[in-house]
Formats: C-alpha cells, structure tokens, sequence
C-alpha cells in the first residue's frame, strides 16, 4: 500500500509541474514580428518567387545546351539479324547448241556489325557562337525577372504587413468607441428617468451604437481579410506584429538622382535591355544559315558474316562535308525577316519600360 501511495504522489507532483509549466508558457510573452523578419519569410517561403527560381534554373540549361555545338558527337550503331541466301547461276555451254545449265547456291547467314561515327562541326556560320551568346543574354534576363518579382513580393508582403497593423488598429478603435456609445447610452437612458432628455434622444444613442456596431463588423471583416492576404504573401499568421518604421531616409534626395538611379538599376529596364541582346544574338543566328558550313565525320565500322566468302569486313573512313546554301524556299530570308522584326519590337518595348 505504501508503495502504491507513493506511485500516486510521484503522478500528481509530474501533473502538478505540467500544468504549471503550461501556464508559465502561456504566460510568457510571444517573440515579436518584425518587418524584417516577416520579408525574410516572404522571400524564403512565397510561392511565387520559387516558380520564378525553378525558371532561372531552367533557363541556366540553355547555355549548356548551346555550348554543346562546339563538341563533337559520337554515336554508337550495332546491328544483327538473321538472312537466308538463295543464288542462281546460269553456265555458259561449252558447246554451241548445248542446253544452259544452271547451278544454284543457297543457305542461312547471321550478319553482324559494330560501327562508330564521330560528327565535329567546324563551321557552321557563327550560329554556335552566336547561339551562346544569346543563351548567356537569357539567363541574365530570367535573373533580372526574378528580381523583379522579388521586388514585388516583397512590397506586397510589406503591405500586408502594414495592412495588419493598419486594420488591427482599426478595430480597436472601432471596439472603443462602442464602449462609448453604450457608456452614453446608459447615461442618456438614466437622464430620461428623471425627465432630463427625451425618448428621441435615447433613440439618437441607439442609432449611434448600432452605426458603431456596424462599424466593428466592418473592421472586423478588414482585419480578417488582410490576415488571409498575410498569410498568403508571408507563409505565417501575423503574431505580435511590431510597427514599422519611417523609410524616408533610404530617398534620394532629389527627383533626378531618383529617376536616374531607377534607370541604372531597376530590373525590369535591365530585363528589357537583356531581351534586345537576345534578338540581336537571333538576327545573327538566323544570317548565320544562309552561310556555308563544314563538318568532319569519322566513322569506323566491323561486319561480320557466318557463311560467306568474306568472313570480316573492316572500314574506316575520315570525310570532310562542305555544304552551301544555294536555294531553299526563302525559308531562311524569312527567318531574319522575322528575327529583325522581333529585335525592333524589343528595342520598343526598352523604351516602354
């Protein structure tokens, strides 16, 4: 029994110290947010900004893919099958007058064969070069979108933010002035019992509280939606949210040195001027196809037959290839066409922006 009494002791001291622990945790204060720590959350968690991520990445992929027009490429090709072989001859007759003769050979044959072609291109216009520059010129322009997004999300997270604060406030303000309104109410309602006021100015203080009620529901609703729209923005819901500070400091002091600065530095100008690189770069690439182009092959290849005179058969061959455009349709003369217009439209939308 003793030893069951004290098991029972050692349980209500373990709830007893839970319990206690629980409420000092409830008790303590929670870690306020800041500014800067709700923008750092933003741009670790938005959705938004890691879609743009995933495609600055998969941009980055077209230089490589670019750069793989100054290797060489290699191909393997092994082939075997099964073949049935049936020859029919004719003899010349040793005799004028004598009856042809014919002789016929037949039988099964399994060929195989293992070759090797390498393709190294030498030539071919300037078009990798210039390719690679124009891949180089997207990936800088995909960098730049994604500063311009950041800038986006992270102004719309500090608005939401603000909005917190701002609607928070609101509602405070909303809650206190009901409290006055019913303060008042319950002065005008004692003031009526001894003939003071009239039964129109008790009905002025209800309308006036339930104008104030009203308001709360609207605060309310304000409050409620720019929580969704922080937690949407931010990834968290806005806890203990310190006010912001003044941001006048971080100006130019003049309107030129702010256009000027905008100008030199904001991304989407920086974007634009990219994407004017890129067509030029494509203008070129697509000039480049009416120039000759010369290619290197080397290819080494092994047959192998079962049943025939000639057991193995080795070949290896080294071939340059000149070819020069001569007429194509006037597919190639639209391509540029088609280019150059694009790096007009691209040079517009610069000045756009």
């Amino acid at each position: 029994k003793r030893e069951l009494v004290g098991a029972r002791d050692v349980r209500a001291i373990w709830v007893v110290g839970a319990t206690w622990l629980a409420a000092l945790a409830a008790s303590m204060p929670v870690a306020a947010e800041t500014v800067e720590s709700a923008l750092v959350k933003a741009y670790r968690n938005n959705p938004q900004l890691n879609v743009q991520r995933a495609l600055v990445r998969a941009t980055d992929e077209n230089v490589p893919q670019a750069l793989a027009g100054y290797r060489p490429r290699i191909t393997a090709l092994a082939t075997v099958g099964e073949q049935s072989v049936s020859t029919t001859s004719q003899l010349l007759p040793q005799q004028p007058g004598a009856p042809a003769q014919y002789f016929t050979n037949s039988g099964q044959n399994a060929p195989y064969s293992a070759g090797l072609t390498i393709t190294q291109t030498v030539f071919n216009g300037f078009q990798t070069a210039n390719r690679t520059r124009a891949a180089e010129g997207q990936v800088f322009s995909a960098r730049e979108t994604l500063r311009t997004t950041e800038q986006g999300v992270l102004l719309s997270a500090l608005t939401a933010y603000m909005n917190v604060l701002r609607d928070y406030a609101g509602l405070e303000l909303q809650k206190r002035n009901v409290e006055v309104l019913t303060e008042q109410l319950r002065e005008t309602r004692d003031r009526f019992k001894v003939g003071d006021v009239t039964s129109t100015d008790i009905s002025q203080s209800e309308t006036r509280l339930a104008a104030g009620m009203t308001q709360i529901s609207v605060a309310e609703q304000n409050y409620k939606t720019s929580v969704a729209t922080y937690r949407q923005t931010i990834g968290d819901d806005p806890v203990n949210l310190n006010p912001g500070t003044v941001v006048d400091r971080f100006l130019p002091k003049t309107l030129g040195e702010c256009i000027a600065e905008g100008i030199n530095q904001h991304p989407a100008i920086n974007t634009a001027m990219y994407n004017v690189d890129v067509a030029l770069r494509q203008v070129t690439v697509a000039e480049g196809a009416l120039l000759p182009s010369f290619v290197v092959q080397g290819n080494a290849q092994q047959a192998f037959e079962s049943q025939l005179d000639v057991p193995k058969n080795y070949n290896l061959s080294v071939i340059g290839q000149l070819s020069v455009p001569i007429y194509q349709g006037g597919a190639e003369y639209s391509a540029v066409r088609q280019a150059k217009e694009t790096l007009g439209q691209q040079r517009l939308q610069l000045d756009l922006v």
